[in-house]
């Protein structure tokens, strides 16, 4: 049998505003026996009613293919605002077939589609978010549908008659917006009931430090007319200030309740006139941003879940302290009952003084505090919307005749699907795995941050090398990575040289070494899910980065570097890896991976060329670096000799020798890391292939200071930046991704998840490592073709394997104990590498095994 389960264009359903000119098309079936997909055609059509037989804008043909991820519309060009239909057939090897449709509508494509005006109020209201509104007449009768495209910056909300159009907050995206400005579109048909209407768009300061907006809004009908109203001064468009006194992403937000009066509650209704004499004025043309403005393609912000306190601490009178159970990035929502201008101040933080108090000595120069002031109109909720804050704990502090009935914090992220799942039968495992996660989640706000809390929160490449293998796993990021590395491609200087961080807000430049994450992030983008337009399009940036590096060596050697292998334990400062050998092993990676990016893009002499300097890259670190008596890479540290045996420097004959000598460093450090941010993830993986599984879960565990176990002995609910639970004030993020792939280590080798160097999850291996202490383990992936599922669990003297692979896939399947049956019957198999091998098509199987 062969059903289609979904249908997606650029990685959505039913998408609007697409920028793509060339959208992509991929599809994933529902889990069938045996399904291998022979062929498939995607017809286009500018009507619903000629995709079956006269589609007009693009008809594939029948393509003997498998392929099923990111298959590139080729039809006639498209344009703005165009709606097509889309109907894809498929067929399987049995000669079965199936169909399903859906639709897509592009964007404003080209810069002279921007009719509007760019406008603010720059010299009124200062510190409050602004609001514009304006009513717009629209005839209802024959309306087909209505579109909004605004970019209101630094952030903004949209409403429609009163009522806020969607749940997307703090929108949109952060970029360099001298270089691009994100806009949103926004479907508002159903909202549009009556020929008089309100549009009102509140804007914030955000991330650009200025309120500035531009709107515009079309109006199709039956009859093919078009109505159109944009943004612009003395054309019925209004502004004012707002209740909201004061906002900005480190400080926190004002709220005075009272101001509502001036205002009006409904600011945005027809119940509503603005006017000179209370508070409104007419807009002002601004100076517009000198980005390109394109339509925001990755997933909104949203409050996606919330932690009601889970403990209350009145530490002395009108002073409370909230913990909420669990370290987010988001705000507090609050409930309160008092009098006209009585004040309850939320102070923000991860931890607490030895006063019970919160803590705020990490967060540096970010005050992270809001507050209410009460209008006194019996029950009254708030919640934070232009500012965010990384947190646990809540202070609220009383001041006049107020109490509050109730406060939760609310978890907001940008809102990436979940992607996969891990447990298993320790409890601290299970445990570092939802920290990886949340740490993540409180970490992706349109950018990939390093925190949520102090005065940062930036996107640090070299924390993006490490991350990506955990969020890859963790996250559909199909829509995010195109995002980060086109901010990445933006900070490209003519040199070639990017920059430490991405918008590029601080930091150097060049970025250091380490900062490969440029090159991973296509490179993934093609292995998962069969993204290759990253790749093509900034191909030429990454080679210009790399052959910046090229300029900045000698014999392969580097000559700089700036962070290296970051934050080390503090205790151990006498074993520093050598930066220097950092930054040249990681050129030999950049060499590497741009060789295979440069066979990608189909540049074969690019491919020869950067491949044989890897390969003199390798030989001249080995003459410099390695010691052939001590099998010991430069200063013989857990990294130093971890980098050599996961990138394939080391040689093969001395890989063992190599890797005891990490397990034993390990040991005599009292089974503890001594590695930074850049070299643990390599300690585990090349440990693990070499079969040292069970002192690799002995020191993720351990309990004592430093390490993952200390951290989980120390109650953290999410990954540290630094290893110390000690507060300091310079750089103590208590909510750090960077030392959170631990967790790829869990799916690709407790679990035996892992995708290999093909297109879009196309070559899966299940191989599970299985430890002495651990019984059981249950991990998926939900891939571009559907569910990969690796569970295993020990029942008296067998091992039970049941491994789910998707539709249109297959899996080599490659486990450590012989294999008795698959689904109750013998079967033949190879044994290779030590490991029994067999290769499995789409299903779900249950594969016995002897212990």
């Amino acid at each position: 049998m062969i059903k289609i389960a979904s249908l997606k264009v650029e990685y959505q359903v039913n998408p609007i505003g697409l920028s793509e000119k060339n959208p992509r098309f991929s599809w994933t079936y529902e889990l069938s026996p045996q399904l291998q997909q022979a062929s498939y055609r995607i017809r286009v059509a500018s009507a619903n009613g000629l995709l079956e037989t006269s589609p007009d804008l693009w008809d594939s043909g029948m393509c003997a293919s498998n392929q099923m991820s990111a298959i590139s519309y080729q039809g006639k060009p498209l344009i703005s605002r165009q709606r097509c239909f889309v109907r894809l057939d498929v067929r399987n090897s049995q000669g079965e077939t199936d169909f399903h449709t859906g639709t897509f509508e592009m964007g404003l494509l080209n810069e002279t589609d921007f009719k509007g005006k760019w406008v603010s109020i720059p010299n009124n209201f200062q510190g409050s978010t602004l609001y514009f509104r304006k009513k717009l007449e629209i005839p209802t009768k024959g309306l087909l549908r209505a579109r909004a495209y605004i970019a209101g910056i630094g952030y903004h909300e949209f409403y429609v008659n009163g009522q806020k159009v969607s749940d997307r907050v703090l929108n949109p995206g952060v970029t360099d917006y001298q270089k691009t400005v994100l806009y949103d579109t926004y479907d508002i048909t159903d909202l549009f009931t009556e020929t008089d209407n309100v549009v009102g768009i509140e804007v914030g300061y955000g991330w650009l430090g200025s309120r500035k907006m531009l709107a515009q809004f079309y109006f199709d009908y039956e009859d093919h007319q078009v109505l159109e109203d944009h943004s612009n001064c003395n054309s019925g468009w209004w502004v004012s200030g707002s209740p909201i006194r004061d906002n900005s992403i480190y400080g926190g937000e004002t709220y005075d309740a009272r101001r509502e009066k001036l205002t009006h509650p409904h600011w945005a209704s027809r119940d509503f006139e603005p006017a000179w004499d209370n508070g409104w004025m007419y807009t002002i043309v601004t100076q517009p941003p000198q980005g390109t403005l394109t339509s925001q393609q990755i997933e909104p912000i949203r409050i996606c879940r919330s932690y009601p306190a889970i403990r209350t601490t009145e530490i002395e009178k009108d002073r409370i302290v909230y913990d909420i159970g669990q370290n987010i990035a988001g705000w507090a929502k609050i409930t309160v009952e008092g009098c006209s201008g009585a004040k309850v101040v939320l102070k923000y933080g991860e931890g607490l003084t030895s006063q019970g108090q919160v803590n705020q000595l990490n967060l540096r120069s970010a005050t992270a505090t809001d507050t209410y002031i009460l209008k006194g109109e019996g029950i009254e909720t708030y919640q934070p919307r232009f500012t965010y804050h990384g947190f646990q704990y809540v202070q609220a502090e009383l001041e006049g005749d107020v109490r509050i009935l109730s406060l939760s914090g609310e978890h907001v992220h940008t809102d990436v699907e979940v992607a996969g799942g891990f447990t298993c039968s320790d409890k601290d495992l299970n445990q570092l795995h939802q920290n990886a996660v949340v740490t993540e989640q409180n970490n992706i706000h349109s950018i990939m941050t390093d925190c949520p809390q102090r005065d940062e929160r930036f996107g640090w490449l070299n924390d993006l090398t490490t991350r990506i293998y955990q969020s890859i796993y963790n996250f559909h990021l199909e829509r995010l990575l195109p995002k980060i590395v086109q901010d990445i491609a933006e900070t490209k200087t003519k040199e070639g040289a990017i920059s430490d961080t991405a918008p590029f807000y601080t930091g150097g430049t060049p970025a250091d070494v380490t900062s490969i994450s440029f090159l991973l992030f296509a490179e993934v983008a093609h292995q998962y899910y069969g993204d290759s337009l990253i790749a093509n399009r900034f191909y030429p940036d990454m080679k210009d980065w790399v052959d910046y590096l090229l300029t900045r060596q000698k014999n392969y050697i580097m000559d700089y570097s700036h962070y290296g292998d970051w934050v080390a334990p503090e205790h151990l400062s006498e074993i520093k890896t050598d930066p220097i050998y950092v930054s040249t092993v990681f050129l030999n990676w950049h060499l590497q991976v741009l060789a295979k990016l440069a066979k990608l893009v189909g540049n074969d002499e690019d491919a020869k060329k950067y491949q044989a300097f890897q390969e003199a890259s390798t030989q001249a670190i080995n003459q410099t670096y390695y010691n052939k008596l001590t099998h010991q890479y430069s200063r013989g540290t857990q990294a130093e000799n971890a980098f050599a045996l996961n990138l394939g420097i080391a040689p093969k004959a001395d890989r063992d020798k190599i890797a005891k000598n990490i397990a034993d460093d390990i040991i005599h450090h009292g089974y503890h890391s001594t590695s930074g941010n850049q070299g643990y993830r390599h300690v585990f993986y090349s440990l693990t292939e070499a079969g040292y599984v069970d002192l690799l879960i002995k020191m993720i565990k351990n309990p004592e200071y430093p390490g993952w176990g200390y951290m989980l002995a120390c109650n953290a609910t999410t990954v540290w930046e630094r290893w110390e639970k000690e507060m300091a004030n310079v750089m103590h993020s208590f909510d750090h991704p960077m030392f959170g792939s631990y967790d790829a280590w869990f799916y690709r080798y407790l679990g035996g998840i892992q995708i290999g160097d093909g297109c879009a999850a196309d070559q899966v291996t299940i191989q599970p490592v299985i430890p002495t202490d651990l019984t059981y383990v249950r991990c998926h992936f939900d891939s571009v073709r559907g569910r990969i599922e690796s569970n295993w669990e020990k029942r008296s003297g067998t091992i039970q394997h049941e491994i789910t692979i998707p539709g249109n896939t297959e899996a080599t399947i490659r486990l450590s104990h012989a294999i008795l049956s698959v689904n109750g019957e013998k079967v033949s198999t190879v044994i290779k590498d030590k490991r029994h091998q067999l290769r499995l098509s789409s299903g779900h199987y249950v594969i016995l095994c002897k212990e």
